[in-house]
């Protein structure tokens, strides 16, 4: 393993039919890294030639085109053939801020055993009532009573999901704390663990919900947890179009209950009653 100093980073972003907000992202990118090495992993068409003689002027880029359309098997693939020692997940529709790749990175650095962190979002399109907000909060408030005080940051329970298969995210507060569940649209990676770990769980399909979970799981029954870093900022603008929103409600929803079964293997059957309020929502949505 390299020094602290010298760790090397690679950034992967997998894209499914979003091309334009695809190219908008990188050049977000170019503006703060305008060297760090980028892996497209790209399902679905292919950019048209003003866009591809774009990326092929980027010597720093490289392009994996997966004939099928999967989150993680694109993933485990751009992952598995990158040469770099940390790998940033990144969505096709957010925006890094300042620092967001050094804050992921110093934790890796000063940390040689983590295996994965997933950093703060900050998104611009979703609301909630002040309602569904206030339960949300009560029973974070309930179930934080039987979490240690490392999951959790100025009260609220952070990336952690439960034996009854709730899952409290809150991936847009400051500091740092110790998660089992990652959102892996901004998430780092040390390869050589992961790789260890056995990577992300192909059987996912798919909008893929609960992959990250999963992985966070895998490593929680070995007593490893990934690092929630609250000062890796990425702007998500949550596109409306595109990705796995294109396929029709009916097979989205039949992909996100067989998700969850996927990922309650790993908590018992119990879990299914933290599942419902998220299976409800999709369904009235």
């Amino acid at each position: 393993m390299n020094s602290k100093n010298l760790l090397t980073v690679e950034i992967v972003i997998p894209s499914y039919n979003r091309l334009n907000i695809l190219q908008e992202t990188l050049n977000k990118i170019r503006l703060l890294y305008p060297h760090t090495k980028i892996c497209l992993g790209l399902q679905g068409p292919m950019p048209d030639n003003h866009f591809l003689s774009q990326l092929k002027n980027d010597s720093n880029l490289r392009i994996e085109e997966l004939p099928v359309p999967s989150t993680t098997q694109t993933l485990n693939h751009c992952i598995t053939t990158s040469a770099a020692d940390i790998i940033l997940i990144l969505d096709d529709d957010a925006f890094p801020c300042f620092g967001w790749l050094e804050e992921h990175v110093k934790a890796f650095a000063n940390n040689p055993d983590l295996v994965y962190t997933s950093g703060r979002i900050v998104e611009l399109t979703r609301k909630r009532p002040a309602f569904s907000e206030w339960i949300r909060i009560m029973t974070e408030w309930f179930f934080g009573l039987f979490i240690n005080n490392d999951k959790k940051l100025n009260g609220r329970i952070i990336g952690w999901i439960n034996r009854l298969g709730l899952l409290f995210g809150n991936y847009n507060q400051p500091g740092t704390c110790k998660i089992n569940s990652p959102r892996e649209g901004n998430m780092g990676i040390r390869r050589e663990l992961f790789l260890k770990a056995g990577r992300f769980n192909s059987a996912f399909k798919g909008n893929a919900w609960g992959f990250g979970s999963d992985f966070g799981l895998r490593l929680a029954k070995d007593g490893s947890y990934g690092q929630y870093s609250g000062n890796a900022i990425i702007i998500h603008h949550e596109a409306t179009a595109g990705g796995s929103r294109e396929i029709k409600k009916a097979q989205w929803l039949s992909d996100f209950i067989y998700n969850h079964t996927l990922l309650i293997k790993h908590l018992g059957p119990q879990a299914w009653v933290g599942s419902v309020p998220r299976l409800l929502k999709k369904i009235i949505s």
